[in-house]
């Protein structure tokens, strides 16, 4: 069904100086495992027909070199879990043929992750590159963008940078970049002489279900209305009212004999006041720390939606009254994982629910030249009881969210059929 046109390594267009030659990891870029983060776009055939297939991929590699130049890290070697050897090593490119339709390929865009790679994580003996792209051309004649990047040298907002501006450079090749700026270790540095072995981050997709929702833009309204008019929280955000829903319903239908519960969000430290030093909105790194809701009893008066909000809402404002470069809460998390030798989360006495979200990033409106995605996709991580936000493709459901979630199979067989769910959401 799959096979390999091509495989390539490519460089940066310029070579890197000397004097970057080395870059220093921050503390919690060390905690992450070798998880690969992938990401995938898809264009149907009368966006790309007017391209000949060997000028489309040429025009992406001479780009993608552009990029690295200005990514420079990315482009080079991981030597230890702290370190990045700057060495120009490049980032591999595979151009694939698919022998299926785009149509049956979208809804299961395994298929376009770079071979798996998403799932590869640190109890590999051996780094790999940590920056890979793949272009997929279907027998319809659309085509599929891949990109993964390791996790240990960033985040979501990091990828989104490094897409945009290939994508900017693919549609003009004489387009300027500004450089972007790399967070070090003396932004978070370690209490530990040496770098961290990095914690083994085991994949736990067995008997885990993976669905997908999509909450429009009326149901959202909906869905704010009903919270504002049971609380004091005033504009209730699409993030806030839409997580705390998912983790409402994934909470009650759990199946877990601890009886009790707690959301955990992640914030984007760039976006936060507080952060000092101020850290520029194209920093390049895990700039991320996490807050959370109390622990509740898994029964209905606990989970009452609008608690939910007014409780995410206390959360993120007692998260921005703080500097969270210096007191990040994900890090402390971390290096008491460290110590313990548990894995980040589980050292809470209670069913513990991950939330995060892209819906800040325009992913959707990515264009490389022959305009914006028909569906754009991020590969959702080897976690259980986890779930990702994101916008849905433009045009689709306006302003509207996609939600992707991983339950066990038999707490999704409950949650898939949650009335208060299917009131706001629609499976996929």
């Amino acid at each position: 069904m799959i096979s390999t046109i091509s495989k390539k390594i490519i460089k940066p267009f310029s070579p890197t100086p000397y004097t970057k030659r080395w870059h220093n990891l921050s503390l919690l870029d060390q905690f992450f495992g070798n998880i690969y983060v992938p990401f995938v776009f898809f264009y149907p055939k009368h966006q790309v027909a007017t391209i000949p297939k060997h000028k489309l991929s040429k025009f992406l590699t001479n780009s993608l070199s552009k990029t690295l130049t200005f990514y420079y890290p990315w482009a080079g070697s991981l030597k230890n879990n702290a370190t990045i050897e700057c060495d120009d090593h490049g980032a591999e490119f595979f151009e694939l043929e698919i022998n299926s339709s785009m149509d049956k390929v979208i809804h299961h865009p395994d298929l376009t992750f770079l071979q798996g790679l998403s799932c590869r994580d640190s109890s590999s003996s051996t780094f790999g590159p940590l920056t890979l792209a793949q272009l997929s051309h279907f027998e319809c004649g659309g085509i599929a963008l891949s990109f993964c990047m390791l996790h240990k040298v960033g985040d979501a907002c990091s990828a989104y940078y490094f897409l945009r501006d290939w994508a900017r450079l693919t549609r003009d090749p004489k387009s300027t970049l500004s450089p972007p700026y790399f967070a070090k270790d003396s932004l978070m540095p370690s209490p530990f002489d040496g770098p961290l072995v990095s914690p083994v981050v085991e994949p736990k997709m067995e008997g885990c279900i993976h669905q997908r929702f999509i909450f429009s833009e009326s149901k959202i309204n909906a869905l704010k209305a009903l919270v504002a008019a049971e609380s004091c929280v005033q504009n209730p955000t699409r993030n806030e009212v839409v997580s705390a829903l998912i983790y409402k319903c994934a909470a009650s239908s759990s199946t877990s004999n601890l009886g009790r519960s707690q959301l955990v969000l992640t914030s984007n430290l760039r976006s936060q006041a507080s952060t000092q030093p101020p850290l520029p909105p194209t920093t390049i790194g895990n700039m991320v720390t996490i807050f959370s809701t109390p622990i509740y009893e898994n029964h209905e008066r606990d989970l009452r939606l609008s608690k939910l909000v007014t409780d995410i809402r206390k959360s993120k404002h007692d998260l921005s009254t703080r500097n969270n470069l210096q007191e990040n809460e994900l890090v402390i998390e971390m290096l008491d994982a460290y110590k313990t030798g548990q894995l980040p989360l589980q050292q809470r006495n209670c069913h513990v629910y991950i939330a995060t979200s892209t819906l800040a990033f325009e992913f959707e409106k990515l264009d490389f030249g022959f305009g914006k995605p028909t569906r754009a996709r991020q590969g959702i991580g080897p976690i259980s009881n986890f779930f990702i936000l994101t916008n849905t493709p433009d045009g689709d459901h306006d302003r509207g969210v996609e939600a992707f979630v991983n339950l066990n199979e038999q707490d999704m067989s409950v949650f898939k059929n949650d009335n208060d769910l299917l009131q706001f959401a629609i499976p996929v």
